[in-house]
């Protein structure tokens, strides 16, 4: 009746709640803090300062095949300091966190970057997303 099959769904929320609860996902940058280019030719490194990021789903398939990985992806940062043109430039295992990084990523805010005074519009940032089973 209605009474099992909600008792049946809470259980099963309890169950899925705990294994996400032991779930660890990383993010790291080269050198320990973003940066990316600017000025002519995209020769003047500049560091930038991630403001919020919400962190990102463990995937369902991964969290059953209890695989662990990563995704390194590559934007631009506007002069408002939101992410643009983000995309995968390496994964491990491919296919399987994707999806979970670039959805995560798409929502990252940043200071808004500023070079000599003037907001300017940040080239090529990368971040490695590391995706754990714990």
């Amino acid at each position: 009746s209605k009474e099992i099959k909600t008792m049946s769904l809470l259980k099963k929320w309890n169950i899925n709640f705990a294994i996400f609860s032991f779930l660890i996902i990383t993010f790291t940058g080269f050198s320990n803090a973003e940066s990316g280019y600017v000025g002519e030719d995209d020769k003047v490194e500049l560091e930038v300062t991630r403001i919020y990021s919400q962190p990102a789903k463990f995937p369902r398939k991964a969290l059953r095949l209890a695989k662990d990985g990563y995704v390194l992806v590559e934007f631009d940062i506007d002069t408002d300091g939101s992410v643009i043109d983000p995309y995968v430039v390496e994964s491990e295992p491919a296919g399987l966190f994707e999806r979970a990084a670039m959805k995560s990523i798409r929502k990252y805010l940043y200071e808004p970057p500023v070079y000599e005074g003037v907001s300017v519009k940040v080239n090529d940032v990368q971040v490695k997303m590391v995706f754990k089973v714990q």
